[in-house]
């Protein structure tokens, strides 16, 4: 895996555009056709990448976890949204979006948005990272009309929302689905094989600089207002600004 360190936006969005056109073109001279968009993740802390489901899970069979969490997120969750008409990747991506512990993995194809995510904790103690995952290395797209059903999936996919909710138009929300190896007969982080890390970047980003971040992201127009389109972000928002003035 590559590793990378910035200090600012500006060099941030500079290193995206050069691992961006470095990568084009390392296909294109091997003659190697390959779309796609490149995704990235914000992490507050340089966590391994692995979905909710699959950390900390104390014994617990993740499978059949999210089975019946999600279960319950049919039964709770019609009375504020209509579930009905959705696949089962639809009612993981919306339960995902609202914080319910799925085998999915948030990535975003908006780097300014993976930043946010990487500064919006303002604790002292963040290691804010972002990762990039180049086009789409190693891992094919799920077919959702060929893949009806969880207990069908294996290894890791990439999953292309159908813009299910305002939050992931917002965020412009992608993910991966993870799945325990059958070799390895446990969940894998993405990048601890060595298949998978040849094509993603680490980018460390400095601590010390968050709060400046923040400020120039919302110069660029990525805020808590943008991120969480709803009376939530701009909530937070306002007491987001509310400490900015006041020094904190």
């Amino acid at each position: 895996m590559q590793i990378e360190r910035v200090d600012s936006v500006t060099e941030y969005l500079s290193l995206v555009e050069e691992k961006n056109v470095a990568h084009f073109d390392e296909m294109q001279k091997h003659n190697v056709k390959q779309e796609g968009h490149l995704l990235y993740r914000g992490q507050g802390q340089d966590f391994p990448l692995l979905p909710k489901i699959a950390r900390d899970i104390d014994g617990q069979d993740p499978l059949l976890k999210e089975s019946y969490l999600l279960s319950e997120f049919k039964i709770r969750g019609r009375l504020h949204r209509e579930l009905s008409q959705l696949d089962v990747w639809g009612v993981l991506t919306l339960a995902q979006h609202y914080g319910l512990a799925t085998r999915l993995l948030d990535w975003t194809t908006n780097p300014l948005v993976a930043m946010w995510f990487a500064c919006s904790d303002r604790a002292s103690n963040d290691n804010p990272h972002v990762y990039i995952l180049l086009p789409h290395w190693d891992i094919d797209y799920l077919n959702r009309d060929k893949m009806s059903e969880t207990s069908q999936h294996n290894g890791t996919s990439i999953l292309r929302t159908r813009l299910e909710d305002t939050r992931v138009i917002a965020q412009d929300g992608w993910f991966t689905v993870h799945s325990p190896s059958r070799k390895y007969g446990r969940f894998i982080p993405l990048g601890e094989l060595e298949h998978h890390a040849e094509g993603m970047i680490k980018i460390s980003v400095n601590p010390a600089n968050k709060d400046k971040i923040l400020k120039d992201l919302d110069t660029l127009g990525v805020s808590y207002q943008t991120i969480f389109p709803d009376l939530e972000g701009v909530c937070k928002y306002i007491n987001w600004q509310s400490e900015v003035k006041n020094g904190k």
